[in-house]
This record gives C-alpha cells, structure tokens and sequence, in this order.
C-alpha cells in the first residue's frame, strides 16, 4: 500500500504540471550521513556514510513562495554492527513542500527555502547480514523490505541551477530489525532500530 500511495502521489505531481506558472526539473545528488542504530544498546555499532542520485522535479504552487519537490532517488545507506558492514540499496521517493523566502535583492542570485515532508523507499534485494559460530547462524540483520521516513530541511538554490540542500530524514519505523540465539521454533531475540540519517546535496535545475 505504501509503495502505490508513494507513487501515485508522484505521478500526480508530475501529471499536473502544466496546469502550474513555473515547472523544473534537474539531476539530484549527496551524501548520506546515516546514524548510529537505534535501541541496540548491547551490540556494538556505528552509523556510515552512502549516497544517493536521481532526478528531481519542482512545480511552483499559486501562493507565492510555496512549491512541492518530487524526487526518485537511487540510495544506499550504510551501518556497522559488530565490525560487519550491513548497506541497505533502495530506491527512494522524496516528497517535500517547500517554502521559498522572498528577499528582493538576495533573491536576484540566491533564493533560500525551507522544505518539509515524507519520504517513500523501498529496498533492493535482501540488505541482510548473518553472523556464524561453528558454521551456525547465530544472529542476523534484516532490512525492512519497505519504510516510511519524514524529511526536514533547507537549502538555496543559487544563480537559478544549483540547488543546494541540507535535510534530515527520521525514520518513522523501524529500518531493520536483528535477531540473535536461534531455536528450533526461530529466534529468541529479536530487536528492531531505527537509522536517522543526515543528507546533503546538490541538483543541477534545467
């Protein structure tokens, strides 16, 4: 349900655009800064650094200085948990409004916004991780197969084409979930955690 309510909200944003004054469209990219892991107190862990690209969209909305972006972005985001690298590869979709500041002089070449809302991804493959003793599994990580996060950031877009953007994203559930001392009927502990993950990055606007 998530993925069809992701993208067809999407495809609406788009669909409509020529009924709008002002559409763009560019080229998305950054850094993810991912977190270290929530709630896993007992295990050792520390958040890494990713990245993401894909195109990005923005239709200027009637009321002056609000607009929606619309992005699909190609992510991978990447942790540490008892010396193993676990990465998660998704595919993601950004939605924000934005509120762009009107500054009559700076505005000529820089133009600052502050932008709000969720975001939609989805993971590629598994994204697990197992770790064994004497050939047995004996614990292992699982990457939810899809999550619902909320964006929060600003930036500015400079001379008209450079878009530049700090955002934070927070996990509104869990991003993956670990599982450790198997049995015969599953596993005895399971513990799921979420990954906030700070982004920066810049689009080229056509």
């Amino acid at each position: 349900m998530k993925k069809i309510f992701g993208i067809a909200i999407t495809l609406c944003l788009l669909a409509s655009a020529p009924a709008f004054a002002q559409f763009n469209w560019g080229i998305k990219a950054g850094m993810n800064l991912a977190s270290k892991p929530g709630s896993l107190d007992d295990i050792k862990s520390e958040g890494k650094s990713g990245f993401f690209v894909g195109p990005t969209a923005k239709i200027m909305l009637p009321i002056v200085g609000l607009g929606i972006e619309g992005n699909l972005l190609y992510s991978q985001t990447s942790s540490e948990l008892e010396g193993e690298d676990i990465t998660r590869r998704s595919i993601e979709v950004p939605i924000y409004l934005r509120y762009e500041l009107s500054l009559p002089v700076v505005n000529k070449f820089l133009e600052p916004f502050v932008a709000v809302g969720p975001q939609f991804g989805w993971t590629m493959g598994d994204g697990d991780e197992s770790w064994k003793e004497s050939g047995m599994e004996v614990a292992k990580w699982e990457y939810k197969k899809s999550n619902l996060s909320l964006n929060l950031g600003a930036g500015a877009t400079v001379l008209n084409h450079i878009q530049l953007h700090i955002n934070y994203n927070i996990a509104l559930g869990n991003t993956g979930e670990l599982k450790a001392d198997p049995t015969s009927a599953g596993w005895d502990y399971i513990k799921g955690s979420k990954v906030n993950t700070w982004q920066v990055s810049a689009a080229y606007i056509f």
